[in-house]
C-alpha cells in the first residue's frame, strides 16, 4: 500500500483522534487504505455524507479530489474546517444536507461516500435509497461503519469525553450489504482495524 504518512500528518487531530492514537488506531489512515480499493472520479466532485468533523473530506482533499459534503445541521462545520485546514478548504463545498431527501438529480454523482455515518441515522434505509438514487453507478459508492472493535473503542471515547454511551444504530453493515447487492453488480467488502466497508459499482438497470 502507498505510504500516506505525510498526508495523514497534515490532518488536524481531534480529542477522539488523540485517544485512538494512544490505543494505536488511526481512522484517517484507515480511510486512505479504504479509498485505495475504490474507483473515484477525478473530473467531478465527490459527494461525501455526512461531513461530521471533516475527517473523510480532509483525506479526499489530500488525494486531490474536490468534495461536496454536508450535514443536516451546521454544528460541526467550524471543526470540520479546522480539520480540513485552510490549505485544502478551497477544494470542499460545505452544504446543509438532509440525507433522507437529497436535493440532487438522479445519477448526479459518479462517486459517493459515507463513512461512519449510518449508525447515527434515524432512518438509514431511507438514506441508503437516496445515496443509491444520486449515484450514477459509473464509479464507486462507498459505505462503511464501525466493526465490533470500532464500536467498543468509540464507546470508551464517549464515556471519557462526554460521559455517555455511543449509539450503534439501526442498520448494521451485515444487513446493509445484501441491500446493496440487489442494486449493484460489483460488491467488495473491505476490513480494517475499526471498520467494515462495502464498495459497490456498476449499478443494475431497473
Amino acid at each position: 500500500m502507498q505510504d500516506f504518512s505525510k498526508l495523514i500528518a497534515s490532518i488536524s487531530l481531534t480529542d477522539s483522534d488523540k485517544l485512538l492514537q494512544g490505543w494505536r488506531y488511526n481512522l484517517a489512515a484507515e480511510y486512505f487504505e479504504i479509498l485505495s480499493h475504490a474507483t473515484l472520479d477525478t473530473h467531478q466532485p465527490i459527494l461525501e455524507l455526512a461531513t461530521g468533523t471533516g475527517r473523510m473530506s480532509a483525506v479526499l482533499t489530500r488525494l486531490g479530489y474536490d468534495v461536496i459534503t454536508g450535514d443536516v445541521s451546521t454544528e460541526d462545520r467550524k471543526n470540520a474546517g479546522l480539520r480540513i485546514t485552510t490549505e485544502y478548504l478551497h477544494k470542499v463545498k460545505l452544504l446543509t444536507i438532509d440525507m433522507e431527501s437529497l436535493s440532487f438529480d438522479d445519477g448526479n454523482f459518479p462517486s459517493v461516500i459515507s463513512m461512519n455515518t449510518f449508525h447515527h441515522l434515524e432512518h438509514p434505509e431511507v438514506c441508503l435509497r437516496e445515496l443509491i438514487r444520486v449515484h450514477s453507478g459509473k464509479n464507486s459508492l462507498i459505505i462503511g461503519d464501525f466493526n465490533k472493535t470500532g464500536f467498543a473503542e468509540l464507546q470508551k471515547i464517549h464515556r471519557i469525553l462526554y460521559g455517555k454511551d455511543h449509539t450503534r444504530g439501526n442498520l448494521s453493515m451485515d444487513k446493509l450489504k445484501p441491500l446493496l447487492e440487489t442494486q449493484y453488480h460489483e460488491v467488495k467488502e473491505i476490513h480494517t482495524q475499526l471498520n467494515v466497508t462495502i464498495i459497490v459499482s456498476a449499478k443494475k438497470k431497473k
